[in-house]
């Protein structure tokens, strides 16, 4: 508990500074589930939740409308399915327990825009838009964009090393912190067939280094 309060108070200072103007929201989860909200006092709350990684803000429903879970400061844990999170200044981590070690994970989504669909389903960075004929029996016709895009991560990592904690965010970020072990991890995430892009992988690459 002791550590966990010491890594809030060192990184607190550098999320203050990432806040940025209400951006399109990028949910984490496909839809909300079933969740619990514990506070610091030590009471607990049920609720479908979600996490909205653009904004950072943990969203709820209320009859059917989606709230903004506030008093973020008064928070403990949220726990969604069968993950936890825990506030820092008015962002989220994803707290993974892993063999020897917590990795906390600042989920950022976006999607990343691959091209447009053609006739025949093929992608094209070419213009494309269909228009849709059931209109045109109100004399009207409506333009429908083929746009594809494709749903990626620019997640941020932190862990403990020698006890103060540190942030990475590609292979190339953690490889600093293990200059003597370089090859080994390298080899590990060749054979093993890991890329650092998909979460699940870098958490075991992650793992590995802090065996």
């Amino acid at each position: 508990m002791n550590k966990i309060i010491f890594f809030l108070s060192v990184i607190t200072l550098f999320f203050a500074t990432q806040l940025d103007a209400q951006k399109k929201r990028m949910m984490l989860f496909d839809e909300y589930l079933n969740g619990i909200v514990l506070m610091k006092n030590k009471a607990r709350t049920s609720a479908k939740l979600n996490y909205d990684t653009a904004n950072k803000k943990m969203m709820y429903l209320q009859n059917n409308d989606e709230m903004i879970l506030l008093n973020y400061n008064q928070v403990d844990t949220v726990y969604i399915a069968d993950k936890k999170f825990i506030p820092l200044h008015t962002v989220y981590l994803e707290v993974v327990h892993t063999k020897n070690s917590e990795i906390f994970i600042d989920w950022v989504l976006k999607d990343k825009y691959r091209g447009n669909r053609g006739a025949y389903g093929q992608i094209t960075q070419n213009k494309v838009e269909t228009i849709n004929t059931a209109h045109w029996t109100n004399n009207e016709y409506k333009i429908q964009t083929a746009e594809v895009f494709e749903r990626e991560n620019a997640n941020a990592y932190w862990i403990y090393i020698d006890d103060k904690p540190v942030r990475c965010r590609n292979e190339k970020d953690l490889l600093k912190y293990f200059p003597n072990r370089k090859e080994e991890i390298k080899a590990f995430t060749k054979n093993e067939k890991l890329n650092f892009k998909n979460p699940a992988d870098a958490i075991r690459i992650i793992g590995f280094c802090l065996q």
